[in-house]
């Protein structure tokens, strides 16, 4: 399924950190950019990835890496992937999403502490973005978990991926334009 020539790619992928910050930015965008080439300004950071991997994967491999996204990757066509560890981290993103839902639940109700019977995430209480970025973060660590044993083959171009689309939507926030969504969106008539 992968030739020799996908480990030399992997390894040439810029190693990634759990950072936001402009240095890290510019280092994985620049190295990935390069794969481009000159028409690479055109493609989003992903498409370069999914079509330079693509390259030495099988079309059906090809075709499953290309499909991952962050807001596909709980379906059940994930959940039951041949690929372990594709299917470990989907399974843990959709308990993840029903664990965000029985949290907006009691927030709603406003369960104080003493009545609920579990808090159903370690979230510490915060901004949205702030829990946001602890989201993110909680699922980089479930990737950092599965990644054991995986270095060159396909588990690990799936890690790769979806630690890569974390830092773009970590990447994507804009504290400002948030804060007009929320107040537009809690805006009474």
């Amino acid at each position: 399924m992968i030739t020799g020539n996908l480990e030399y790619v992997m390894s040439s992928f810029p190693h990634l950190h759990f950072q936001n910050s402009d240095e890290e930015r510019i280092r994985v965008f620049s190295v990935l950019r390069k794969y481009a080439g000159p028409l690479g300004e055109e493609k989003s950071i992903i498409a370069i990835l999914d079509e330079e991997a693509g390259k030495f994967l099988t079309s059906r491999a090809s075709h499953i890496l290309k499909q991952i996204t962050l807001e596909d990757i709980h379906k059940e066509v994930f959940q039951h992937s041949k690929n372990k560890v594709l299917s470990a981290f989907s399974a843990y993103v959709h308990r993840l999403k029903k664990d965000i839902e029985q949290l907006r639940i009691s927030r709603k109700k406003r369960l104080d502490a003493s009545m609920a019977k579990k808090q159903p995430l370690p979230l510490l209480p915060g901004t949205p973005l702030e829990e946001e970025i602890q989201l993110l973060k909680m699922q980089w660590e479930k990737l950092d978990g599965l990644s054991i044993g995986h270095y060159t083959d396909f588990g690990a171009l799936i890690i790769y991926k979806l630690k890569l689309l974390l830092l773009l939507r970590w990447w994507s926030f804009d504290q400002k334009k948030g804060f007009e969504n929320f107040l537009h969106i809690t805006k009474k008539d």
